[in-house]
């Protein structure tokens, strides 16, 4: 199997619903916003009170925990958080950052936690998840899966790796510096950021070479749906300056990964053919919009995208076999049929990679994202009047997201 990427730069399920709304910039007296940046920037107490509960927290009951602090800076901060104590918190991270030494992933997990506390922005939380994601990869790049002699692991497959959450954490790090509250990324790209890092979480020091590869082309699909997610912000979307910007940005994020598409998408093409052929001529049709740029053009190829899934699964995993299935697959039943009585996406899906749990479910929630980003994409598309350089790089990013979900299904061998 090709791996998609060219010169690339070297759990459990969370129900926990993220009600957070996106940060409002505020009036408020001056006196007011120096003391909120003051406490973010007081860095010191902060991060000492984290390490001392990451390492006594099973030890400190609820009320010893909430006197090292955490819970009260928490809410003092959470009354006067403006654009400015944005800026200054993200600026506190970054610094810190370099820092953490050998307790990393777990300063990782706590700033992420905290981070989601006080501003419950997406942007932020997806930057913070996306430096867990590179350390565990780190870790993994360097450990028995690419020391040891196997035939796979080449060098351009490690590359591939550790490139494509690099260039996720790039591009999360610049949004967040930028996002002061605007909100330019939600839970199309955050939830399956954070099904990806759960999942890379669960990994071990030893994958195997499906694991990798899941790991590789989650990865990839999670970087278009970031790219189409921020393109698709409203605040973006209303700015024609920071179109430009975040288009440019996303063009730096899938240039790399697009270097080795042809070939990747030649193995797409023979899985496809014993499957439903139509499904290639989909993709191409999208690809063919992105070159002609007409107007709407990422409606137009959202729906190639969208379309090429459903009839890939509908082929592979028909009605008749999927009913028998699903009785004794262990799927609630509220999961089997949509409001239409048609079997549901996430049941096809499961079916196709059943056997495979974890790697279903994150397939089915890039899968659902996609989706939610075509809906999005379609509802504004009366509005357009000529393909902007956002609307051709959202329209890339979507595309990408569905070859490499037909990938997870179709060509990543599971033996």
């Amino acid at each position: 199997m090709a791996v998609y990427v060219s010169g690339a730069d070297d759990g459990e399920e969370d129900e926990t619903p993220d009600d957070g709304e996106d940060v409002e910039s505020k009036s408020v007296p001056s006196d007011v916003a120096a003391s909120a940046v003051a406490k973010i920037i007081d860095t010191s107490q902060i991060y000492g009170d984290l390490f001392r509960t990451l390492q006594l927290g099973p030890q400190l009951s609820a009320k010893q925990r909430d006197l090292l602090g955490v819970s009260k800076i928490v809410s003092d901060l959470r009354k006067a958080m403006i654009p400015a104590s944005v800026t200054a918190y993200v600026a506190g991270l970054r610094s810190m950052d370099q820092l953490a030494g050998k307790q990393r992933l777990q300063y990782l997990q706590a700033t992420t936690a905290l981070s989601d506390a006080i501003i419950g922005s997406r942007t932020l939380s997806a930057w913070r998840m996306s430096l867990q994601i590179e350390n565990v990869m780190g870790e993994i790049i360097k450990g028995p899966a690419f020391t040891m002699s196997t035939p796979w692991a080449a060098e351009s497959f490690r590359k591939a790796l550790g490139g494509t959450v690099h260039r996720q954490v790039y591009m999360t790090d610049w949004l967040a510096r930028i996002d002061t509250g605007q909100g330019l990324l939600s839970e199309a790209s955050r939830r399956p950021l954070s099904e990806y890092r759960k999942y890379v979480g669960g990994l071990g020091d030893s994958p195997t070479r499906f694991e990798l590869h899941s790991s590789l082309h989650t990865g990839l699909g999670v970087n278009g749906l970031l790219g189409a997610d921020a393109l698709s912000s409203p605040a973006v979307l209303d700015d024609g300056a920071l179109e430009v910007e975040v288009a440019d940005r996303v063009e730096d994020l899938l240039t790399p990964q697009q270097a080795g598409r042809l070939d990747a998408f030649e193995d797409l093409r023979r899985a496809m053919t014993g499957i439903d052929a139509k499904v290639v001529e989909m993709l191409e049709g999208g690809w063919h919009v992105v070159r002609e740029a007409p107007p709407a053009a990422a409606e137009m190829a959202a729906q190639c995208a969208v379309e090429a899934i459903d009839r890939a699964i509908r082929a592979a995993a028909p009605d008749r076999e999927v009913e028998q299935w699903l009785p004794g697959s262990g799927r609630p039943k509220k999961e089997w049929h949509s409001e239409s009585g048609r079997l549901t996406r996430s049941v096809r899906i499961r079916y196709i990679m059943r056997g495979y749990k974890d790697e279903a479910k994150m397939t089915c929630t890039v899968a659902d994202n996609l989706i939610a980003l075509q809906m999005q994409t379609t509802s504004r598309a009366q509005a357009i009047k000529h393909a902007s350089a956002g609307d051709l790089q959202l329209a890339r990013c979507l595309l990408s997201t569905a070859e490499h979900i037909l990938t997870m299904l179709f060509v990543v061998e599971r033996n």
